[in-house]
């Protein structure tokens, strides 16, 4: 009786030799989930995913959405682990998700965790909020959720909720800013656009503040 392994596809199977006849060890699908990352803004055209590689895999295919929840798409299928999505110029600065599983000839295996990622230009920012923290404070401060690959923010401003915000209150590198000229009494709308080395992408959703005393 001799153990010997023979390489079908990209997988070696075992096969035993007994009597000189050949035992196949049935090939069964990947059982683990690889760990996927995806670039933020470091190509301009392009996201790049990485992953571990997964035992008994042959291949691996990708699926995208454009939100976390789904509908995930099939895109492609490649023997490495590594996978460049082509997304072109007019879809930068926006996120996409990805999932990844691991295939072989007898099926595939379990979904990956789902990663987000952009290409050029970093998405707008998240949760702007504007506030005045306490009564006597004698500025507005301005938070927001940090963008993944930004290297820094303009915070600009307006009195109208769809005015042209071309008014520069603090350009930072973090997700905080704050505001001390604004004249107590008025309200003022603030919005956040998110840079990175290919340039600015587009402004967030606006929050307005006010400094006392505000009209009720």
């Amino acid at each position: 009786m001799k153990a010997k392994a023979w390489l079908v596809g990209a997988v070696f199977v075992p096969v035993l030799i007994l009597a000189g006849c050949a035992i196949w060890e049935e090939l069964v699908p990947p059982d683990a989930a690889p760990e996927v990352q995806a670039t933020v803004g470091e190509l301009e055209t392009t996201i790049r995913l990485t992953w571990n590689p997964v035992e008994r895999a042959e291949t691996y295919s990708v699926f995208r959405a454009e939100d976390e929840g789904g509908p995930y798409t099939y895109i492609g299928e490649t023997p490495y682990t590594a996978y460049q999505d082509e997304v072109g110029m007019e879809d930068t600065g926006r996120w996409y998700w990805y999932k990844v599983r691991a295939c072989n000839t007898s099926g595939c295996g379990p979904d990956s965790a789902s990663v987000r990622g952009y290409a050029g230009k970093p998405p707008a920012p998240t949760n702007v909020e504007a506030r005045v923290e306490n009564s006597a404070a004698d500025k507005i401060v301005i938070t927001w959720d940090p963008v993944p690959g930004a290297t820094a923010y303009d915070v600009v401003r307006d009195r109208a909720e769809n005015g042209t915000f071309d008014h520069l209150v603090a350009q930072v590198p973090t997700n905080y800013a704050e505001d001390k000229t604004a004249t107590p009494g008025l309200v003022y709308w603030y919005k956040v656009r998110a840079r990175n080395q290919w340039g600015f992408g587009p402004l967030s959703e606006g929050d307005s503040a006010c400094l006392p005393p505000c009209a009720p």
